[in-house]
């Protein structure tokens, strides 16, 4: 299939290609001629511009992803009362929203109680019980509600800032506090990149960086005083200055508004006048390097493309087979009936036959037969053989046969020790234990048992593929919150990874080898369980086994089904 669809392919690369190194070739000259253009201007009052402009969009950034972050933080103290945040599970879960929504600033977070007590504590450190009623940032932030921290050690005796914010819920007065990964805010802060020389970082009022200057020194250390004025002063500064090695340097820097914080934004002279000398050939190398970059991301776009497309053809194939397999499954339960229903007429011969038989016995004519014990013997395993033929065939049609949805009540502890006596010959050449734990006064439901059995069936037979031989397969009853019940099929198998927890009940999703498995059970069991108005969710850890827990309605709807 993918032989016979490479020429169009070509063609598809080449179009492509073509379309892209023409559209970007016409934005690359205009700017190349636009950028020749430009430094021909004055380049120290365009520098001059660009620093200053930079150190206030740069200074509104870092207020803003720090009052972000108070603002979340306080929400968080308004939606979760002292005596509910407190609890590791709900404190957990504002800490994973918090990493979730600024991408894992956060180290840890707690919660102290108005003794400066660490009454819980989510993160990697052992500071639950620490007390911090003498450090100085506690005695701030119960007087100014929210307080942001300079950078230092702490207990952890590693360089990171706190935020806190105090609430006061009318019984307590409590602190929620986070502490941020100085590495973390240092990327918001050094994320200015002017030429290869230029960098941005924050001082504080005593002269220690906040984050890391391009440099080399590290946070904490101590600037050099005799280059920067920590004198306060309001709006932006801009200066001509050498470092320690002579270097002009020119310098924008401002003090933030609500912090003791200085930003600075900086770059080298040599390198910031040097553009003026060099446009041109920039131009002209931008253009070229541009040429070769758009020719490049034009090869591999297209290819990227075309492997897609072929993937995806690829994936339809195999969706194909995979339908095919579970039409020739359907047809094979089809087949399954008939062929059940076939032999129930002849085993229902054999029963008459052997009952006609043993009244012929009973006759006196035939009572001096010396074999006599031996024909009753034999009539009697014939009529039990034949009847154990027919419950088999019984129960081979009750899952087989397609079968109108009836709706009635349904005793599932019944309905499960049903389905185990089908499953349990497997389960017993295979070394596994089926284990019950059925509530004795568990309610009766109005369902579907047809399709409940089906689901069940499933379940059973998916914890016995992952066991493989040795184990347990335990399944539970119990009644569930409110108006329903719950029904737990557990197995002491590998368990699944987490990445296939989410994809589990996909259609055509498989963990089995080719052949095996069709991807199709418990989607199917899925989409039962959610049309009978009720839920299947599945928890797993690996090594340890894999449990679905099936939740019911003692009550479905009129007219549901």
């Amino acid at each position: 299939m993918t032989g016979q669809q490479s020429p169009s392919y070509g063609g598809l690369y080449r179009h492509i290609i073509i379309i892209l190194f023409v559209a970007a070739a016409i934005p690359l000259v205009v700017i190349g001629g636009g950028v020749y253009y430009e430094y021909r201007t004055s380049i120290r009052d365009k520098v001059t511009t660009e620093l200053k402009s930079l150190v206030i969009h740069h200074n509104e950034s870092i207020e803003r992803f720090l009052n972000e972050i108070t603002a979340a933080m306080k929400m968080a103290t308004h939606l979760e009362p002292f005596d509910e945040i407190v609890q590791r599970e709900i404190l957990q879960n504002v800490f994973d929203s918090l990493q979730k929504e600024y991408k894992h600033a956060f180290e840890d977070l707690g919660v102290i109680d108005s003794k400066g007590d660490h009454l819980a504590y989510i993160g990697a450190y052992d500071l639950l019980g620490k007390n911090y009623s003498n450090a100085p940032w506690f005695k701030q932030v119960m007087e100014k509600t929210i307080f942001i921290s300079d950078v230092f050690l702490g207990f952890r005796q590693l360089p990171h800032l706190i935020i806190a914010v105090k609430q006061t819920d009318g019984k307590n007065n409590w602190i929620l506090r986070a502490t941020v990964d100085a590495g973390r805010f240092g990327t918001v802060v050094e994320n200015v990149r002017l030429g290869r020389s230029g960098e941005a970082f924050i001082v504080n009022k005593d002269g220690h960086y906040q984050t890391r200057p391009r440099t080399g020194a590290g946070i904490m250390e101590k600037i050099e005083l005799s280059s920067l004025d920590l004198t306060p002063f309001d709006g932006v500064r801009f200066s001509e200055v050498k470092d320690k090695n002579g270097q002009k340097i020119l310098r924008a820097k401002t003090w933030m508004k609500h912090r003791p914080w200085l930003l600075i934004v900086q770059e080298d002279v040599d390198e910031a006048f040097a553009e003026l000398y060099k446009t041109r050939n920039i131009a002209i190398a931008g253009f070229i390097l541009g040429a070769f970059l758009v020719a490049v991301v034009s090869f591999l776009t297209t290819r990227l493309l075309v492997r897609r497309i072929e993937t995806a053809d690829k994936e339809k194939r195999i969706l194909d087979d995979q339908l095919i397999q579970s039409q020739k499954l359907a047809s094979v339960g089809e087949l399954s009936a008939g062929v059940a229903h076939e032999i129930n007429n002849p085993l229902a011969i054999i029963g008459q036959e052997t009952g006609w038989m043993q009244d012929l016995l009973k006759r006196d004519s035939l009572k001096g037969l010396e074999e006599m014990d031996d024909f009753r013997d034999s009539l009697r395993e014939i009529s039990k053989q034949a009847g154990r033929g027919k419950e088999i065939t019984h129960k081979l049609l009750s899952f087989a046969r397609k079968a109108e949805s009836v709706i009635k009540d349904v005793n599932i502890n019944e309905l499960i020790e049903e389905v185990i006596r089908m499953a349990d010959r497997e389960a017993t050449l295979s070394n596994i234990e089926i284990a019950r734990q059925y509530h004795d006064r568990l309610p009766l439901i109005y369902s579907d048992p047809s399709q409940l059995r089906q689901v069940f069936l499933n379940l059973i037979n998916n914890a016995r593929d992952a066991i493989k031989r040795g184990g347990v397969i335990r399944i539970e009853t119990a009644i569930g919150d409110g108006d329903s019940i719950d029904i737990r099929v557990s197995d002491s198998g590998p368990g699944i990874p987490k990445e296939n927890l989410t994809k589990i009940f996909d259609p055509f999703f498989t963990t089995k080898p080719a052949g095996k498995g069709t991807g199709l059970g418990l989607s199917i069991c899925h989409g039962i369980i959610e049309k009978l108005g009720g839920d299947i969710t599945v928890a797993s850890e690996v090594g340890e086994g894999t449990t679905f827990t099936i939740n019911l309605p003692l009550e479905l709807k009129r007219g549901e089904k």
